[in-house]
């Protein structure tokens, strides 16, 4: 390959990054987050929330296999103290706001792995169930290994394959399914395709302790996850020695292809990884896939043996149309049955089809509505069938290892429909419910007294079926699409908790809640971990929830119905402006730490991050709670701080309010 030909596939390689920019972009993110390839591109990141030990040598990975060495190796002692060495550097090292290492799920996740201390926790456990020190020594070797396999086989391994695979379909296709990102469940070769790249890393390994084996090699083997990518069935020693004979001659070619982006590196370098995460690997990515299909087409042309194994034609020219309609006979007849209803189903117009298309909500039943948007979630069911006919998507059928494609009305296209103003209301009524149940039992499970939770007097906290019903109407265009729809549910509701903080401190001078110390929050307004639950929760009402109750509430008697909803709204109504006067409030609600215990012994710090009740009870009581530690050697917590200008430091284990303390 010379200068001019790599300047050709260099600009195909931009086409293709431009096609399917956001696609390369995040499949080479999620390459560096695994460790399969791109790492510079996290190197400002690893270097602010991962704690090396406490000697300064190695990585988290490579620590907790030194802590396993030790207490196999019988320095148990040694163990525990690189552990508590490491909890102190984490403590001490905790000075970024955004990058909390004190409270909640992530951070004591992140703690455990990075300190250690989940060594020590499967052996204390295995020896407590064992009551034999030996065979717990023995247990916590195997589950390492167990999980390092898994990791590095099931997970790395393979999902260079997967890499591969999506930016192959990108240069011919102009779209590319997310459902690929499963390619190894989608092919059912996910042992096999994890076989072959370990027996490609041994492979590698055992020329290490060559000379110059090593770098050769890595040439040598450098098509193996392709030729895997494009034939999943393919055995180890097969693809191995097809992609020596294919790199015979090109290795120094390849060398000098892989020196080209050292440029790209250096910017990646001196922009801390962001020239890279926006341009560089997308752009580095697409261009050896194209160096990899002209070496394909190369072999093949030549006859090259084993070149019969690189038989998924559909994945570099589109196929005849005749090939792929014999393939999809099922979904050109849903497609016909899809044009003979769309003479029946009229696009609803006026405020009626604004309301539905928009927000999904119905002033009352209409058949015109009906008809439409079942028309539409048989027509989203066929979309995938119908781009594999029109050319624009990979024929999965066509591929080596064939790849289902369903033809039906899923969850996510039986979502598609309109909701009754009444149904709405119901739904706000049972989410407001079901969210007052889960506060109140979660209390109960973990403190053993009742508490009635949230600011009404009623049962029900109007936050739960707020953000449901918003999900619903405001995110009505996304529910076709799950991915954006929970990035939608994430922004929607994480907007309105920053929103609903930042008012509340600024008409109050007081907090009522607090994410100060959780990893990756901002400002302590929200975090990380509590978006994450809004992005599922919101897929599961859009999916599961909502339509499942439509269904419920159509089987109900109209007018007796509408009656009760109507009674309910006027209850809580009456609920809402009498609260607005005398809000709930006292022991467990505006200060929980003072809720008395059946036995009248003081409750325990519910406020420590690895409490689950002191969680829920910091978004939901109206507290202001200071920042815990939730190392294991934390034991003392920080005193509680108001952030009001007057206020002073309260110690934690003085109640800061009585039974009676009105909110604030």
């Amino acid at each position: 390959m010379n200068h001019a030909t790599r300047k050709a596939m260099k600009a195909q390689a931009r086409v293709t990054l431009r096609r399917h920019y956001w696609l390369l972009v995040v499949t080479c993110l999620a390459a560096a987050f695994l460790g399969t390839g791109y790492a510079s591109t996290l190197l400002p990141l690893t270097a602010q929330v991962d704690v090396a030990p406490a000697d300064g040598t190695g990585d988290v990975a490579s620590q907790l296999w030194m802590l396993v060495g030790d207490i196999a190796g019988g320095d148990e002692d040694r163990a525990r103290s690189q552990v508590s060495a490491n909890e102190d550097a984490i403590r001490n090292g905790d000075v970024n706001p955004a990058l909390g290492r004190s409270r909640g799920v992530f951070a004591q996740v992140l703690n455990a792995f990075s300190s250690g201390r989940v060594v020590l926790s499967v052996l204390d456990a295995a020896r407590s169930i064992s009551c034999s020190s030996s065979v717990a020594v023995i247990v916590l070797v195997l589950v390492a290994l167990a999980v390092l396999c898994f990791v590095w086989l099931f997970l790395q391994e393979t999902y260079r394959v997967v890499d591969r695979r999506i930016v192959l379909e990108a240069r011919t296709y102009e779209r590319v399914p997310a459902a690929r990102f499963l390619y190894p469940l989608q092919t059912r070769r996910w042992v096999r395709m994890a076989w072959v790249m370990f027996v490609h890393s041994v492979y590698l390994t055992l020329w290490m302790f060559t000379v110059v084996g090593l770098p050769i090699k890595t040439f040598s083997y450098f098509l193996v996850p392709y030729i895997v990518a494009e034939n999943p069935s393919v055995k180890a020693n097969e693809a191995i020695s097809l992609s020596r004979r294919m790199m015979k001659g090109h290795k120094w070619e390849c060398f000098v292809a892989h020196l080209s982006f050292a440029g790209w590196w250096l910017l990646t370098m001196a922009s801390f990884g962001l020239v890279g995460v926006l341009y560089a690997n997308g752009y580095r990515s697409a261009f050896f896939a194209h160096y990899y299909a002209s070496l394909r087409a190369r072999a093949r042309q030549d006859g090259m043996p084993g070149s019969q194994l690189l038989c998924d034609d559909a994945l570099y020219v589109r196929p005849d149309p005749a090939t792929v309609r014999a393939a999809y006979a099922d979904a050109e007849d849903a497609l016909a049955r899809m044009h003979d209803e769309a003479g029946t189903a009229r696009r609803p117009t006026g405020a009626t089809g604004f309301l539905a298309r928009w927000f999904g909500i119905l002033l009352r039943r209409d058949g015109t509505v009906a008809r439409w948007e079942r028309y539409e979630a048989h027509l989203e069911a066929v979309s995938e069938g119908r781009e594999i006919l029109e050319g624009r998507l990979y024929p999965g059928r066509l591929a080596p290892v064939p790849m289902p494609l369903r033809i039906g009305v899923s969850a996510v296209q039986g979502a598609l429909r309109s909701y009754t103003l009444t149904h709405l209301a119901a739904m706000f009524l049972i989410f407001c419910l079901v969210g007052w149940v889960w506060e109140v039992v979660l209390a109960f499970l973990t403190e053993g007294v009742f508490v009635n939770r949230g600011t009404l007097h009623g049962p029900w906290l109007p936050i739960y079926g707020s953000g449901g019903i918003a999900i619903l109407v405001l995110l009505r265009k996304l529910r076709s699409r799950p991915a954006l729809l929970f990035v939608g549910a994430v922004v929607l509701c994480g907007t309105l908790e920053y929103g609903a903080s930042w008012y509340l401190e600024a008409a109050h001078g007081e907090r009522w809640w607090d994410y100060s110390g959780y990893f990756l929050n901002l400002n302590g307004r929200i975090c990380a971990e509590g978006l994450l639950v809004f992005g599922l929760g919101g897929m599961a009402i859009t999916y599961l929830l909502a339509p499942a109750l439509d269904e419920l509430l159509n089987r109900v008697d109209g007018k007796a119905f509408t009656a009760v909803v109507v009674a309910l709204l006027l209850v809580y109504g009456v609920d809402q402006v009498y609260s607005l006067y005398r809000p709930n409030s006292g022991a467990g609600i505006t200060d929980y730490r003072a809720a008395p215990e059946p036995s009248a012994r003081p409750l325990p710090h519910t406020g420590h991050a690895g409490s689950a009740a002191g969680r829920s009870m910091r978004r939901t009581a109206m507290v202001r709670v200071s920042t815990v530690s939730s190392l294991p050697d934390s034991d003392s917590p920080t005193p509680v701080r108001s952030l009001s200008a007057s206020a002073a430091s309260i110690d934690p284990t003085t109640p800061t309010a009585g039974p009676n303390t009105p909110m604030s």
